[in-house]
């Protein structure tokens, strides 16, 4: 795949959207399929939550663009997507979330920044056909941009596991420069 727009070919900036970019009020719903038990997670609460069968997921508040939009922005992470923006160097995007279009809109009319859209990966968007845990899922949208041609990657996410993962990815690819920075807030 090929990239002709006018932003670097080689290095690219990465970026997690929930506290990483933004701090929103959007829960995961979590209810206990025995006992009716409903509770919440934030973003952050889910990184470390441990799966349990008799849990049913919710995810229907991170579709919400007023959500989005309603959140704080994290300003350390935001000037350093506008610096490399404006330099002209390629931002991509890596979340959780599962909708591609949404986190598209809500950089370009709420944030002030079009990223091209195939740069956006929302891993829980069927779209792309990603398998696995959210981290699996990271890991093969942050290849799908070396297999894209990027040489020089940045990857800044919140998730101790998920910059695990992406230092393992370097470690696969020596002749890359790749760097994976843990997001604090």
């Amino acid at each position: 795949m090929s990239i002709k727009e006018g932003y670097s070919k080689e290095k690219i900036f990465i970026f997690d959207i929930d506290d990483t970019i933004v701090i929103t009020d959007a829960k995961i719903i979590v209810t206990d399929s025995t006992t009716g038990e409903t509770f919440s997670l934030s973003p952050e609460d889910f990184n470390s939550y441990q799966a349990n069968d008799k849990h049913v997921l919710n995810f229907d508040e991170f579709k919400s663009l007023d959500i989005l939009k309603a959140g704080k922005i994290i300003q350390k992470y935001l000037d350093i997507l506008e610096k490399n923006y404006k330099k002209g160097n390629a931002i991509g995007v890596i979340t959780a979330r599962d909708d591609q279009d949404l986190i598209f809109t809500w950089l370009k009319e709420h944030v002030g920044f079009h990223v091209d859209k195939k740069l956006i990966f929302a891993v829980n968007d069927p779209i792309h056909g990603f398998e696995g845990k959210i981290a699996d899922r990271k890991k093969q949208a942050f290849e799908s941009f070396i297999e894209m041609g990027y040489t020089s990657l940045t990857f800044f996410d919140d998730d101790r596991e998920n910059i695990k993962i992406i230092k393992k990815v370097s470690k696969e690819h020596p002749g890359l420069k790749i760097k994976a920075v843990r997001a604090t807030h």
